[in-house]
């Protein structure tokens, strides 16, 4: 099931550590509706931006696999109320492909995560949207923990 031009529910679904472990990781069909909206408007419109391939890294993660991984159940990646994706575009700096989030994207959360100035390629993009009243709350996370990002 396509969920925008150049995503899958598969894609936004698959985790190696479920399959691993047995856990089913299906979202419902209202999981599938936020999904698809933060496919549709933030994830494709970056890849029509940058021209090129985003890779996912975490999608959706169900509840036993929130579980299991020891991650909150009210992570955006499984809560109701919004969707959310780990991500980098590999041939660009993640720093700078945040930066672009951050100033022409209506989200919710973003973390800039574990990012090293001394190689573009570190880290990763966290980002979560709602349909409605984004908080547009912008983070780094590093070792030391969360931070705000101004």
């Amino acid at each position: 099931m396509m969920l925008s031009p150049h995503f899958s529910l598969k894609e936004m679904t698959q985790s190696q550590t479920a399959l691993r472990a047995g856990i089913t990781n299906d979202p419902n069909g209202s999981q599938i509706y936020y999904i698809k909206h933060l496919c549709t408007n933030i994830l494709e419109p970056l890849r029509e931006y940058y021209e090129a391939p985003i890779k996912i890294t975490s999608g959706y993660r169900s509840q036993a696999l929130c579980e299991l991984i020891k991650s909150s159940p009210q992570s955006q990646h499984c809560a109701n109320n919004g969707a959310a994706a780990d991500f980098e575009i590999p041939t660009y700096d993640n720093k700078e492909v945040a930066s672009h989030i951050k100033n022409n994207f209506d989200f919710d959360q973003l973390i800039l995560e574990y990012y090293d100035q001394s190689d573009k390629n570190s880290g990763w993009i966290h980002c979560s949207i709602k349909i409605a009243n984004n908080r547009k709350e912008s983070l780094i996370k590093d070792d030391k923990g969360y931070h705000q990002w101004k």
